[in-house]
């Protein structure tokens, strides 16, 4: 049994996997300016930080998999987890970039994980509300 390649992509929206990717990415810059700022000018515990990034991935992983699966008009799991991949490599990308020290695998199999997990979640919600 073999696959076409034609047949692989036949369901699947490089265009609706963008936009959700974008929408996610866009989602994930501003709510980082937001804490930042909320970081700076309150005595808000830093002790949170790492759970505040943790949801704000998870969130604008899950906008970007719900934008995509109502652009794509469906197949929920794999638009919404192309979301999520797409939306860690260019959190891996900037990460290597710009951050000074070494970034371990246990960091990156997190931010993977939420990613991945959020964009499936707003697959799926996408296509429960019929968004």
């Amino acid at each position: 049994m073999s696959l076409n390649v034609d047949e692989v992509q036949k369901g699947l929206s490089l265009t609706a996997i963008g936009c959700g990717t974008l929408v996610g990415a866009l989602t994930s810059f501003c709510a980082t300016i937001i804490v930042a700022c909320l970081f700076y000018f309150t005595s808000v515990s830093e002790g949170l930080f790492p759970f505040i990034v943790s949801f704000i991935l998870f969130l604008s992983g899950a906008l970007g998999g719900c934008l995509a699966t109502k652009h794509a008009g469906g197949k929920a799991l794999v638009h919404g987890t192309a979301v999520g991949v797409s939306l860690f490599m260019i959190l891996w990308l900037a990460a290597v970039t710009v951050l000074p020290g070494p970034v371990t695998t246990g960091m990156l199999l997190q931010k993977f994980i939420l990613l991945s997990a959020g964009g499936a979640t707003g697959g799926f919600i996408g296509v429960v509300l019929g968004l």
